[in-house]
């Protein structure tokens, strides 16, 4: 129990002395000792009045402010490197300083920004207050724009301010150095002689004796997983930061640096980049003059992938992708993959992932394979993927048996397996790939042709395969050579092999196995179809009659009326040199017309009078009657008309 008290005490001890040291103000001065210090001002060095006027300050510096003290340009010429911290910051001891600044003597450069860095860096700008006082005598002579590096160590720094001396300078170096002065919250005093110079140090020292209370200071966040928290920071994740009930960050940065109030700040960090999403919510009570700085840890697990052709074969290289399963699905395409890594033949994959459920996908000659897994905090899974076993497929090619090789492009598919891998046959060299034991259907293109056969792979082994593309030529002939054609060819198993649209007049060229097929040729709806045989032996072209594709003579002929052919008596001829002409003799009697064919000219006439005849004697009956206009005849009459008609068709014959 005393041992553990006496623990406590000496923690308490050391953080209370911690914090006291902290709290002390500090300050660097840093002193020009370049060349143009011997320069004169009333008959007397630069130099030496710096060193008077800094004498003075020392000697009446608070020995509660600890001190250091930086000089350049003193040792070497035309070095801009010649930058020393000549009494480290520390409790001051005037003596020292005092002694130190009268032995300099001026030799060098100017290195204005890489003095403000060195300085910087002792007063560990970055984690505490860090005040610096420049006194120069001229401009910067060793880097380009030091008021760009003030700028720079005030954005990193936690309090970093500069206060600024320019001794004995013309307008634009007044300009250069307040720059620097006025970028860091510092002030910047001009002194053009001994007097202005005494007066700019002391008023300078006492602000580094009463500093302006700390009120905001930066905080750093960034995040790592747990089983590697010194490697990179976690991305896809998102920060939300709260102080005094408001928000002060929020957003995606891998690490924020956020500008906040000395006190509690809450933080946390929601990941859901991974099947099982995590939330990490810290508080953390900001300091100033501190380093201010928090990592927060997601957790996670260590995965080991290997791959191999089958289980116990020797090791492959493979390139791997792996999923987050966010929907329980291993559908997920190799583009938008959580993590990729490479597995050979000497090294496994191995991947820190947050904790959650995964499915990795492993590609390897054109074959894939998948497996799902599952990881949990700071574990370390092993996998071993396996692929099927394989053979070789050599493929070539040319335009007819025994012929030159020929460049094609050849798909192998599996049905079997669901998948197909790209074959290149080349002129000079076959095409060649590895791929999972089984049954194939190659399909090959070369210009405008189209070729297919099958084959079988077998583990270990090389599969040889000659396409041959041999064309077979079809032809139509239509009505209007223009016309466009629609063929389709099958099959002997029904499946279509090949189809195209071309004019009448263009013959097509298509490559066929030999074997059994059937064609459709179209025009307009209309079909014709036919059988073909290709192979050895038979013919190489096809022509196809598609001039009656409509059947429109046969639905012609159809739709003729048959003529019926009478057989005429011959009348009987009398004996005359003059020959009779058919005309047509009519006779009307009151309702009654009576016409009579195959009369002569003269036979016609002389009906034709006695017709006229008896129109007028009835005309005559009729008036002796009493009776205007046309009177119907009655039956008697009508019967009297016939016998008429039948003597008058005797008279005619």
């Amino acid at each position: 129990m005393k041992q553990w008290l006496r623990s406590i005490f000496l923690i308490v001890v050391a953080l209370i002395m911690q914090l006291s040291a902290s709290d002390v103000p500090k300050a660097v001065i840093i002193f020009d000792a370049s060349g143009s210090m011997w320069g004169q001002i009333n008959g007397k060095t630069k130099i030496e009045i710096a060193r008077d006027a800094l004498k003075n300050v020392v000697q009446e510096w608070n020995p509660n402010v600890e001190l250091g003290l930086t000089v350049y340009g003193h040792r070497k010429k035309g070095d801009c490197n010649d930058i020393e911290a000549v009494i480290p910051v520390g409790k001051v001891n005037k003596k020292r300083v005092v002694d130190t600044v009268m032995q300099l003597q001026p030799k060098g450069k100017t290195p204005i920004s890489r003095s403000l860095k060195k300085a910087a860096e002792e007063l560990k700008y970055t984690e505490e207050k860090a005040t610096i006082i420049l006194i120069s005598d001229g401009k910067e002579t060793c880097d380009p724009d030091p008021c760009a590096t003030a700028k720079a160590l005030k954005a990193q720094g936690i309090d970093f301010v500069t206060h600024v001396i320019g001794f004995n300078v013309d307008k634009k170096t007044d300009e250069e150095l307040a720059c620097i002065a006025h970028a860091t919250g510092g002030e910047y005093f001009s002194a053009k002689d001994a007097k202005a110079l005494n007066k700019a140090i002391k008023t300078v020292a006492k602000k580094v004796e009463k500093p302006k209370p700390v009120t905001e200071t930066t905080l750093l966040v960034a995040v790592r997983y747990d089983m590697e928290p010194r490697g990179k920071n976690v991305t896809g994740g998102k920060w939300f930061i709260m102080q005094e009930g408001k928000s002060i960050y929020e957003g995606s940065d891998i690490s924020p640096r956020i500008k906040a109030k000395v006190g509690e700040v809450t933080i946390s960090y929601v990941y859901e980049k991974s099947s099982i999403p995590q939330k990490i919510k810290q508080k953390i009570t900001l300091k100033p003059q501190a380093k201010n700085s928090i990592l927060l840890l997601v957790q996670s697990g260590k995965v080991i992938i290997d791959t191999a052709e089958k289980q116990g074969g020797p090791k492959v290289k493979s390139l791997l992708h792996i999923h987050p399963l966010l929907d329980e699905s291993s559908e997920k395409g190799n583009n938008n993959a959580f993590a990729t890594c490479l597995s050979t033949k000497s090294k496994a994959c191995e991947k820190i992932l947050p904790i959650g459920k995964y499915v990795v996908i492993a590609d390897y000659n054109g074959m894939q394979t998948k497996k799902e897994f599952t990881l949990k905090d700071e574990e370390q899974k092993i996998l071993h993927l396996y692929f099927t076993q394989t053979g070789n497929v050599e493929v070539t090619a040319s335009e007819k048996e025994g012929g030159k090789w020929i460049a094609a492009s050849c798909r192998a598919y599996n049905e079997a397996l669901d998948d197909s891998w790209g074959v290149y046959p080349k002129k000079k060299e076959p095409g060649s790939v590895q791929i999972p034991v089984g049954e194939y259907r190659l399909k090959c293109t070369y210009n405008a042709f189209k070729a297919e056969t099958t084959f079988e792979v077998k583990p270990g082994e090389t599969t040889k395969v000659h396409v041959v593309f041999s064309p077979f030529f079809i032809g139509a002939k239509c009505t209007n050579s223009d016309t466009k054609v629609t063929y389709e060819i099958y099959g002997s198993d029904g499946r279509l092999v090949y189809d195209t649209k071309a004019p009448c007049s263009k013959t097509v060229k298509v490559i066929l196995n030999d074997g059994k097929y059937s064609i459709e040729a179209a025009i307009d709806g209309a079909k014709s179809e036919a059988q073909f045989v290709v192979g050895s032996g038979h013919p190489h072209k096809l022509t196809l009659d598609l001039t009656n594709l409509n059947h429109e003579e046969e639905i012609k002929a159809d739709s003729l009326q048959e003529t019926v052919v009478v057989p005429v008596q011959p009348k009987k001829q009398e004996v005359s040199s003059t020959k009779k002409s058919e005309e047509t003799g009519t006779i009307s009697l009151g309702r009654k017309k009576l016409e009579i064919k195959g009369l002569s000219k003269e036979e016609a006439n002389e009906l034709k009078e006695l017709g006229n005849m008896l129109n007028a004697l009835g005309g005559m009956v009729q008036g002796s009657n009493g009776k205007g206009g046309v009177n119907t005849q009655d039956a008697a009459s009508d019967e009297e008309f016939d016998e008429m008609s039948k003597d008058l068709e005797m008279f005619t014959k």
